[in-house]
Formats: structure tokens, C-alpha cells, sequence
């Protein structure tokens, strides 16, 4: 933060010295010497309560802003889960096809969490299968040229239907990864303390505040008390 204003009592008295001196060089009007000591002290003490205030406000809106980025962030989490298991037509699946053993197979990559995953599909002749039990059920319209015997893969990337099928089998499979794979996420020690002991009630605040005040300017309220009997 910089150098502070007044840096201490001493340097408050100090200041409020120089004040009264350098206005006996226009009036020798004591009462007014006497209020520029009483109106100063009254005003630090104010400034002291106003200052800690913006502190205590800055550090809440501090702890707001880190508690804001972790929630936005939990928000997606939690929303991007429910869209994969339950609306899969609002997520994207990018299809890989492989041959391993010359066996040809099918995989799915999708990114979720900040992260690319990938879950098997299956062979071709087995995703056919599937996809022809889904359309049996209704699960997914019937498909034009579905019930030819042998598929390749040629047959189904030049399909828009079964290639649309394919991924709706692969988001099915992912949904059995994101069951296997999901966490709640572990809330932070800083969100479990977020802003303990920091908010006050305006009650409290002004309790605070007025005992705060009290206890600093008792002294400067018993002198002006008397200083008011005897000069006004």
C-alpha cells in the first residue's frame, strides 16, 4: 500500500503542533488553536475506522472473486456431466478407426474436463450389431442399408445415418466411462473458510466501529468537555 498518511500517534501530535503553529501566524484566538487539536483528533479517528473498513471490504471481494472462479468452474464440471449423461445430442464424438491384429475397430474421442478422452466402440461387425439392435428398439430411427451382411468402413463413412448411429453407440459407451471415471470435486481449504470470521452484520459492524471510536477518543471528548465549560 504506500506510506501511510500519519504513520503514528506521535507523528499525528506532531503534526497537529505544526498545524496550531502555523495558525497563530494569522489569529491568536486560542479557542481556535484548541479546535484544530480537537477536529483533528475526531477526524484520524474516523479515517482509522473508514480504512479498516476498506480493507475488510477489499479482502471480502477478494475472497469472492477466488470463491466466483472456483464455483464457474465446478458449474461447467457439473454441467458438462449432465449434458454427456443424459443429452447426448449436445455433445461432440469424434470417430477413430483402427486396425489392430487386422482386426478393424471403431473409438471415440471426446473432450471432457479440460481433457481428450477416448472408450472403444467396438469392432465394426459388433457396432453393426448394436446399431441394429438400437433401431430394433426404437431407440434410433431405421437405417437405410444397416441390414447389409458385410459392412466396412467405407460402407459407413459414406453413410451420414450410420455414421450418426456409430457416435450415438460411442457417446452410450462414454456414458459407461463417465460413470466409472466421475468425482465430485474436493471443495478447497479456502472455500471451506471462505470469509469465516470477516463478515460482520451492520449491527455488528457499527458496534464495532462505535466501541473502536469510544475507546480511542475518550481522552480528546473529556478535554473538549472542558475545554466547551470554560470557553463557550
Amino acid at each position: 500500500m504506500g506510506k501511510q498518511m500519519i504513520e503514528n500517534i506521535k507523528h499525528l501530535h506532531n503534526l497537529i503542533s505544526q498545524a496550531k503553529s502555523e495558525a497563530r501566524h494569522l489569529s491568536s484566538n486560542k479557542a481556535q488553536m484548541n479546535q484544530i487539536e480537537s477536529l483533528s483528533l475526531q477526524i484520524h479517528d474516523k479515517y482509522l475506522i473508514a480504512s479498516g473498513e476498506q480493507e475488510r471490504i477489499e479482502k471480502n471481494i477478494l475472497s469472492y472473486q477466488l470463491k466466483l472462479k472456483e464455483n464457474s468452474h465446478d458449474l461447467d464440471y457439473y454441467r458438462d456431466a449432465l449434458i454427456r449423461l443424459l443429452i447426448p445430442q449436445n455433445f461432440s464424438l469424434t470417430l477413430v478407426y483402427k486396425s489392430q491384429s487386422n482386426i478393424p475397430y471403431i473409438k471415440g474421442r471426446v473432450y471432457w474436463d479440460n481433457k481428450q478422452r477416448e472408450v472403444q466402440i467396438g469392432s465394426v461387425p459388433n457396432v453393426i450389431i448394436q446399431i441394429r439392435r438400437l433401431c430394433k428398439n426404437e431407440l434410433i430411427p431405421p437405417i437405410k442399408g444397416i441390414d447389409k451382411k458385410k459392412l466396412v468402413w467405407e460402407d459407413i463413412k459414406s453413410n451420414t445415418e450410420i455414421i450418426s448411429a456409430v457416435k450415438y453407440v460411442g457417446k452410450i459407451k462414454f456414458k459407461q466411462y463417465l460413470l466409472k471415471h466421475f468425482k465430485f470435486p474436493k471443495k478447497t481449504a479456502n472455500s471451506a473458510q471462505l470469509l469465516k470470521g470477516d463478515f460482520n452484520t451492520p449491527q455488528e459492524v457499527e458496534k464495532l466501529d462505535n466501541d473502536e471510536y469510544v475507546k480511542n477518543t475518550l481522552e480528546t471528548k473529556d478535554w473538549y468537555s472542558i475545554w466547551r465549560k470554560d470557553n463557550l
